[in-house]
């Protein structure tokens, strides 16, 4: 007799697989000895970027929001040249980051290695730009 179960079939079979692959030992009712279930292919997603990109894109609003406030307080502050590069730079920053998380979803959850290589491409054009060599900037002795 079978136990009854809410998933539907199909479910029930993809997560017996899952499990399958999962836990070698697997000794529960639904583990399907001696049948194995065609999971369509094999996923070769990343888990540890798929967390850094959730955690970055949860980070990627507070980032915003302190750096307009930031720019709210020294806004008054700066020459107008500076006022304007400030702006633009903020602005730039923003759309690379946000088109950066975007296609590093795609490229990682859908395998798609074009996106993929954009993402990294602009995360180390980011990191460049942002790790100038100290000797450029004066020095205040």
């Amino acid at each position: 007799m079978a136990l009854y179960t809410p998933l539907p079939c199909n479910v029930r079979h993809g997560l017996a697989s899952i499990s399958g692959s999962l836990f070698i030992q697997n000794k529960t009712r639904d583990s399907g000895e001696g049948q194995s279930y065609y999971t369509g292919h094999d996923v070769a997603a990343n888990l540890p970027l798929q967390m850094l990109l959730y955690f970055n894109s949860l980070f990627f609003p507070f980032w915003f929001i302190s750096e307009i406030l930031i720019l709210e307080l020294k806004y008054p502050l700066l020459s107008g040249h500076y006022q304007f590069l400030l702006i633009a730079s903020l602005t730039i920053i923003t759309l690379i980051e946000s088109l950066r998380l975007y296609l590093g979803y795609i490229g990682n959850l859908h395998e798609k290695v074009p996106e993929l290589a954009g993402f990294l491409l602009l995360t180390f054009l980011i990191q460049v730009i942002c790790a100038s060599p100290r000797s450029r900037w004066p020095t205040t002795r």
